[in-house]
């Protein structure tokens, strides 16, 4: 069971980080240990030692996982130190950027939960790196059970403000906006400091939620110098074309909101601050806003826009049907010389597919795709196609992308 290690690590965890036998750790970077320090810490290698530790130096979690199983069932687990059964688990990092199929997210809780058990039984302390990719892991999956579960096994002695960051990304993946709000209230009591991912986290939380003017606000008070003018709340709100739907205050599902720690000067936004910013204003079908922020905004901090910055644009011009608008910022993306995902494709492709119902010009998209950047497409793209052939009945046209679909099937296997 994936959960299998929560009841005896609340046994193990509870130990007195005082009481445990610590040892001179190697350098860390990045709140990483750096691999290539570590082996020496092992007195008499063997080769399934190499092979784990050859894994964790290439970043190789299945592997890593392979080996570390092996060294168990060999009974060699207890001869390694604290460090190996750490970097075995930090092999199984995820890329803020990644793409994981849900079957992938299964099998790397399987593998995790498989070491920890471990590494628990034989007297490891899970330590911040684990319990921060932990909640990542789990958010990904969008089990929000997991991620509470784990959230009441962390010693307070182990959350920072990354580990609240995490938390509250995790509501978000999972769904539950409302709940950033109530951990940004946890991280008040605890007195840590929020830092600026916290407030983009808050931005993107009230834009999915509907509150628009609030994400407005928490990006004036964190990120805009004060002025004497104060009732110019939202310079960005009004230019919405109507009120969004929900009115949600904030303050109402996290007293505590009003109760900020001021800064003592404003912030400095970065890349992912506008990013959750223009991700409110999508959602909020307020596109004027859109240009506003990546044609102004962003120019005044001096803030260069990355493939994040695009592919939002991008997504929330399309949806609203705005290509003219995306049209222009995949040109100014691709001046930047910046190589643009399948991802990014796809909003373009399901805008001409499905919403234009033009296929040929959405093939010409895929084509295109995988000439200029030798990017593979989805599968999903020519089932898309093929479906709206066979619904106009031009069946030779389907056959030929099916024959496509066929192959790029076999070749993903």
């Amino acid at each position: 069971m994936i959960q299998s290690w929560t009841i005896q690590s609340r046994l193990l965890i509870t130990r007195s980080f005082s009481s445990a036998t610590r040892k001179v750790h190697p350098p860390v970077h990045s709140g990483v240990i750096e691999p290539l320090h570590i082996k020496p810490l092992m007195k008499k290698p063997e080769k399934a030692a190499d092979r784990l530790l050859s894994a964790i130096r290439r970043g190789n979690g299945p592997a890593a996982w392979k080996a570390y199983m092996n060294l168990k069932n060999a009974g060699h687990i207890s001869q390694l130190p604290e460090l190996y059964h750490s970097m075995t688990v930090q092999t199984f990092q995820l890329k803020d950027n990644g793409t994981y199929s849900p079957n992938y997210l299964k099998f790397y809780r399987k593998c995790v939960s498989d070491i920890l058990e471990t590494a628990i039984a034989n007297g490891y302390i899970l330590n911040s790196r684990d319990y921060n990719l932990l909640l990542k892991l789990y958010g990904r999956s969008r089990d929000w059970k997991a991620v509470t579960d784990c959230w009441n096994e962390i010693p307070a002695t182990a959350v920072t403000e990354e580990t609240f960051n995490i938390y509250m990304r995790a509501a978000i993946q999972c769904r539950k906006p409302e709940e950033v709000f109530n951990v940004y209230s946890k991280m008040m009591k605890m007195g840590v400091r929020p830092d600026v991912n916290t407030y983009g986290l808050l931005i993107e939380a009230n834009g999915r939620m509907g509150n628009i003017n609030e994400a407005d606000k928490v990006f004036l008070d964190h990120f805009v110098p004060k002025r004497t003018d104060t009732n110019k709340m939202s310079f960005i709100s009004r230019l919405l074309v109507k009120e969004p739907k929900n009115q949600f205050h904030t303050a109402s599902a996290a007293p505590l909101l009003l109760h900020t720690i001021p800064p003592h000067s404003a912030l400095t936004p970065t890349v992912n601050t506008f990013e959750a910013l223009m991700d409110a204003h999508g959602r909020n079908n307020n596109i004027p806003g859109l240009h506003h922020i990546y044609k102004t905004m962003m120019p005044q901090y001096h803030i260069q826009p990355n493939l994040k910055i695009y592919d939002t644009l991008i997504k929330w011009y399309c949806r609203h049907g705005d290509t003219d608008a995306a049209q222009n910022v995949f040109i100014d993306m691709e001046q930047r010389g910046i190589k643009p995902t399948v991802t990014l494709f796809n909003h373009l492709f399901r805008y001409e597919a499905l919403k234009k119902n033009r296929p040929k010009v959405a093939e010409a998209l895929i084509d295109y795709m995988k000439t200029k950047y030798g990017i593979k497409p989805m599968p999903s793209m020519y089932t898309t196609l093929i479906k709206i052939h066979n619904k106009h009945n031009r069946e030779n046209e389907a056959s030929r992308l099916h024959e496509i679909y066929k192959q790029l099937k076999s070749n993903r296997e």
